[in-house]
Order: structure tokens, then sequence, then C-alpha cells
């Protein structure tokens, strides 16, 4: 799903196209579907209303819908079928990874240098999605703070960190021209450090993907490159959110592993 980029963005109706906001209109379309989803309107396997049929429903162009359906697509809630149409996917089954490792301790092992490029640094209103994750009202202050990971100069992450603006008294005490010079990586280290509470746990998704136009120029590859969609909710000893990290991995450069035990269960079954 989402990344901000990928995370879907609220209309002010969550039921019609307000076509005065600044909010694009296909935006705020695959918010109303992404919606209907989650709140099980729209079921797995269920066809959605034609191209057209949207178009009339919220007075709006086919560009538009199609541009809302392929987002919508391409972050695997939805599926097409050639002459028929588009169609509600299936939930993700979940399985459980052991361990992410730490970049630069995995490039580290690899015998790469690594590094990591601070591209921005910013509040920002939280939309629906982030609101969701990080269990917040709808259009609170949050920071938005996008990295470029890299070994060998070659960039391998791209991710997007969204932290909780009155959880982070470092951060929330600079004014905008600070962060936008915030460019200096030890610095960013030890600012990024304090903003995070004691990070008891954190809930992991790793999903398949494929990289857009606006990731490929960072990651240095062609749009439509198979990559790795990782999203980690990290966890107060509350039980509260602190933080969510949504971060693209290079398909042609990571793989994930994991450790299996009672390893004969899976032979007999």
């Amino acid at each position: 799903m989402s990344y901000e980029d990928r995370v879907t963005i609220p209309s002010d109706n969550h039921t019609t196209i307000n076509k005065r906001s600044p909010i694009p209109a296909y935006n705020q379309l695959s918010d109303i579907i992404y919606r209907q989803i989650k709140n099980r309107e729209l079921l797995p396997n269920e066809m959605l209303p034609s191209e057209t049929e949207l178009c009339k429903m919220y007075g709006i162009s086919r560009t538009t819908v199609r541009e809302a359906l392929g987002r919508l697509t391409r972050d695997g809630l939805l599926y097409t079928i050639k002459g028929k149409g588009t169609f509600i996917a299936e939930p993700k089954l979940d399985q459980i990874m052991i361990k992410i490792p730490d970049f630069y301790e995995d490039m580290a092992v690899r015998g790469l240098k690594p590094d990591v490029k601070v591209l921005d640094v910013r509040p920002i209103k939280a939309t629906q999605l982030v609101s969701e994750k990080l269990m917040v009202p709808l259009n609170e202050n949050v920071f938005r703070i996008k990295r470029l990971f890299l070994a060998e100069d070659k960039p391998y992450v791209l991710e997007k960190k969204f932290i909780i603006c009155k959880d982070c008294k470092i951060l929330n005490s600079c004014n905008q021209a600070d962060l936008k010079n915030i460019t200096d990586q030890s610095v960013f280290d030890v600012l990024a450090g304090k903003c995070h509470i004691c990070n008891e746990y954190a809930s992991v998704s790793i999903e398949a993907t494929t990289i857009r136009h606006e990731e490929a120029e960072y990651l240095e590859v062609p749009a439509g490159t198979v990559a790795f969609y990782v999203d980690l909710v990290a966890y107060k000893k509350d039980d509260t959110p602190c933080g969510w990290i949504a971060s693209v991995y290079r398909g042609d450069l990571y793989r994930f592993k994991t450790k299996i035990f009672n390893y004969n269960y899976y032979l007999n079954d």
C-alpha cells in the first residue's frame, strides 16, 4: 500500500470528489475506493463499476479514473481481467519474518561502504493512512523524513519515516528553515535518534511491488522494476506507535531471509 506518494490522501468529503480541493482528483478517488475496501463495502473479487460509470458517478475524466485505479492496482488492492473489468484483490497472507537487518551492519557484512542522504525533512498534516498507522487524529502534525540509503554510491533503499511532532521535542523546536538545512548526516542521526521514544517492538510487513516513476529517479532504475515494499510501525512500551517507516528496496539488490524452526513439520505436512 501507499508510502506517502504511496499514501492515500483523504478528501474533505469521503464519498464525493471536491474539485476545488488542492488534492488531485485521482488521489481523492483512490482514497474513496481504499476506504470502501477497508470498511468491507467492497469485498474481495467484487467487480468495480466500469471506467465510464465511475466518470459519471464522480463527474471526472476517464484519465483521472485510470490514474486512480492504476495506483490502487500497483498497490495490490485491485486487479484487472482483460475484457471483463477491475476487481477487488484478495487480502494478502501474513508471514512472520525473524529480522530485518540494519542497513549499515548488512552493508558491512557485504564489504560495502554504506551512506545515507537526507532528501527532505518537513512537518505535514497526517493523511488518512498516516493517522491510522500512528493512531493520531486526521491532520495532526507529523514529521516526514525522506532518506536514501546507498552502498558504494549505489542507491539501495528509499525510505519515508513519519514521527508524531509532539513526541519529537528537538525537531519540533526547529523552524522550517532549520529543517531544510538539516543535511549533515551526523547531525541528523542525533536528531532522529532522539525522536524515537523507547522503541519496544515493531510490526513489519513486506510485499512485492514495482518501482514508480517518482521513485525510479532516486533509485536509479527504470520505473516498473521489481522491488520490495517494507512497512514498519515502531511501538512504545504502552503499545502506542512512535513512528512509521515505509521503504522501497531495490529487488535486484536485495533479498530477505528468515529461519524456519521445526522443519520436520513442513516435511511431514
